[in-house]
């Protein structure tokens, strides 16, 4: 395990639209082993953080602020998972992608047991749980979101496309407070945002110049957006404003450069930085000057 300490003034060049500049200080990394992580989730009490290692097909499990390996776990379970999410029972749900399915856990600490799982989906890539409890599951495979409610399958909505409910290879999805659904549908560069019954609001994306984001997190009233091509992330605004950029919009590897990174967590001042292809999470402390 590797953990690295090291402090950096940032100063980002204009992109599409106004922004501020950021202060980062790095405060660790853990890379050991890592194979192409694409996102994680905050345990309930926030003290882990559980990171789908998506080409070692297994979960593993990091301090949230050390990044100490605390463990591993799926090895046997699960193939190529992409996205992981509590639900409100404390449950690990995983987007078990190669298998076609969300895997459920019952999990404490690094300890955990396959205890059910949600099927009938195509490569899916996002999980998310909405305030009242019902599962949302983008299917990559297939261009549409699933919704489970009491672990059964409630209705299938959208279709391949790029108009309004229309999605091609959508990744992520979450749920925000207030039931609004984001689904970012990385075929069309963008994000689609939806009502809790899933009636399309609004879409942003393309003032922001995405090329294919993939995971969002949010983070009180921000958004926090991996965009993944652009070799960035972005902080905005819950109006889909854009406030400041991580990265340099280049692949490299260091406090403020990364390779493809997918996800991103948040909570402020720090955020996890999931830095896909350099095979690396990375902790920030994140300051508006």
């Amino acid at each position: 395990m590797r953990a690295i300490v090291l402090a950096v003034l940032v100063f980002f060049a204009p992109l599409a639209m106004a922004q501020s500049s950021l202060k980062v200080s790095q405060l660790a990394e853990f890379a050991d082993g890592l194979a192409q992580p694409h996102d994680a989730a905050f345990s309930p009490d926030g003290k882990l953080i559980y990171l789908t290692d998506m080409a070692n097909s297994r979960m593993v499990v990091l301090d949230a602020m050390t990044l100490r390996l605390v463990g591993k776990f799926g090895a046997n379970d699960l193939s190529r998972p992409h996205d992981a999410e509590f639900d409100r029972a404390g449950r690990l749900l995983v987007a078990d992608t190669g298998n076609g399915r969300v895997a459920i856990y019952e999990v404490k600490g690094a300890e955990a047991k396959l205890v059910g799982e949600l099927k009938g989906l195509s490569n899916p890539e996002g999980v998310a749980v909405a305030p009242d409890g019902r599962v949302f599951v983008t299917n990559t495979g297939g261009g549409s979101v699933s919704l489970f409610r009491d672990g059964r399958h409630e209705r299938t909505v959208g279709r391949y496309g790029d108009g309004e409910s229309e999605f091609a290879s959508p990744h992520d999805i979450e749920a925000a407070a207030d039931g609004s659904i984001y689904v970012v549908d990385s075929g069309n560069h963008r994000v689609q945002v939806f009502s809790a019954d899933m009636k399309h609001r609004a879409s942003f994306g393309a003032a922001l110049k995405l090329n294919e984001p993939k995971y969002l997190h949010f983070d009180g009233e921000h958004v926090w957006l991996a965009d993944e091509y652009n070799h960035r992330i972005l902080l905005l605004d819950r109006r889909h404003r854009l406030l400041g950029v991580l990265g340099t919009g280049q692949r490299g590897r260091g406090p403020n450069a990364f390779y493809k990174p997918e996800a991103v967590l948040a909570r402020a001042p720090h955020v996890w930085v999931i830095d896909t292809y350099n095979d690396r999470i990375v902790l920030l402390r994140v300051e508006k000057p």
